[in-house]
């Protein structure tokens, strides 16, 4: 793989994403006509799902020169803050630490689902003033926040489900 590949697929995956909503607000109900709009609109992109097309993606200056970025997973499962990012998963595998900490600490996974976690998302204690204010300190170069992780629930407004963090996640931020 060379030094551009893993860029260019963090490029695809935004420009894809940024797209997928543009494409499904336009499209017929239904997943088929959906999955056929984005198909469509991915065709007609800079990029097509193959190396040899993502091998021509040239990683700006800007990026080649920061040496230091934050990429910052945050969401639902911040609210367990137990192991990490998989808690989601991790909470419903029997026998696991987080089966066993959900259980121990939330009651029965049937009674206290990963759901019911969504209305504690609150970022009481968020300060995007204070995160800007250190990353600078820190000199960092750039910051990705996660979109999406496999949790299933976006950071974003989403025409796909009504469990965002746009209806349901902290406001006023």
């Amino acid at each position: 793989m060379t030094r551009s590949q893993p860029i260019a697929l963090l490029f695809l995956a935004a420009l894809v994403g940024s797209r997928f909503q543009q494409a499904g607000e336009a499209a017929e109900p239904g997943p088929g006509a959906r999955l056929a709009s984005i198909d469509k609109m991915a065709q007609a992109g800079p990029f097509q799902p193959n190396w040899p097309s993502l091998s021509r993606y040239q990683v700006p200056d800007w990026y080649q020169d920061a040496k230091f970025g934050i990429f910052i997973h945050w969401g639902v499962y911040s609210v367990p803050a137990f192991g990490n990012e998989w808690y989601p998963r991790r909470m419903y595998e029997q026998g696991s630490k987080d089966f066993n900490h959900h259980v121990a600490t939330y009651g029965p996974q049937s009674k206290f689902g990963y759901k019911d976690f969504i209305p504690r998302f609150t970022a009481e204690k968020f300060d995007a003033d204070q995160w800007a204010e250190l990353f600078r300190k820190a000199g960092v170069r750039y910051v990705v926040p996660v979109a999406e992780h496999h949790d299933g629930f976006p950071m974003y407004d989403c025409s796909y489900t009504d469990w965002s963090a746009a209806r349901w996640g902290p406001s006023g931020m």
